[in-house]
């Protein structure tokens, strides 16, 4: 890690906290590779990944625009982050907050939730300042969004508040600022005790269908992999038992 990037895990949940709010927790080189680390240090027993930023009235505003004028940081490598981020067998819930700019709004569309404090605004100034957002960026968009909401967000440049951005569906909660990390830590814990062979393989073919086309093969199989795992068989006898499943990803 960086310092400014912080992680850690503990009791199958793992925290990544953006710790630059002197520069808005803005990406460069050194907090993409911080990021690639956490990522790559994930352990098996790990269930969830949050993300949100350690202080500062800024969740994230993209990539560091010095860095991409100095030419020491292009959008690839950003994109690389998000595209890692966004692939995760395990669901990821970004907590945003703070007001969020640019490529944070696609780093947060790439967690599968997503909350947000309710005083928060979002914006990607991309067309304000001559910029095309890179293409899977826009595609991510498009998916999880929707062709006019991508356009408003993209295009349009529009501001959204938070009450906004929860109407569209951008995030699914909101929470006082004071409130936001209690409420996350019940949603955390929450999907950190779903079976985790059920929950790779739903998000696989969630994924699939948002890029537009199910492996109906390759889904049918790991519905049967769960269908044989131990895990069912613990999950059904806990439900039997009125006790909470200890599942073991077998």
């Amino acid at each position: 890690m960086t310092p400014t990037v912080l992680f850690e895990q503990k009791d199958g949940i793992a925290r990544l906290w953006f710790n630059r709010s002197q520069r808005r927790n803005a990406l460069g080189q050194a907090e993409l590779s911080g990021i690639t680390a956490a990522l790559d240090s994930l352990e098996s027993q790990t269930r969830v990944l949050v993300v949100s930023a350690a202080e500062g009235p800024t969740f994230c505003a993209g990539a560091d625009l010095q860095q991409i004028r100095a030419g020491e940081l292009d959008g690839d490598q950003f994109q690389q982050v998000t595209n890692r981020l966004a692939d995760l067998s395990i669901p990821t819930l970004c907590v945003i907050n703070g007001h969020i700019f640019g490529g944070g709004c696609e780093l947060a569309m790439s967690c599968d939730f997503r909350m947000a404090a309710n005083d928060i605004v979002m914006r990607v100034p991309a067309s304000a300042i001559g910029l095309c957002y890179p293409v899977e960026g826009i595609e991510r968009f498009v998916a999880r969004l929707g062709v006019t909401l991508a356009k408003r967000i993209l295009v349009g440049a529009e501001e959204f508040t938070a009450a906004e951005m929860l109407e569209h569906g951008i995030v699914s909660r909101l929470a006082p600022a004071k409130e936001l990390a209690d409420e996350a830590d019940i949603l955390a814990s929450a999907l950190a005790q779903r079976a985790p062979l059920a929950v790779a393989a739903m998000l696989k073919i969630i994924r699939q269908a948002e890029r537009g086309g199910i492996d109906f093969a390759e889904a049918r199989d790991l519905a049967a992999q769960c269908s044989a795992s131990d895990d069912l068989i613990e999950g059904l006898a806990a439900q039997k038992e009125r006790r909470a499943p200890i599942f073991s990803g077998r």
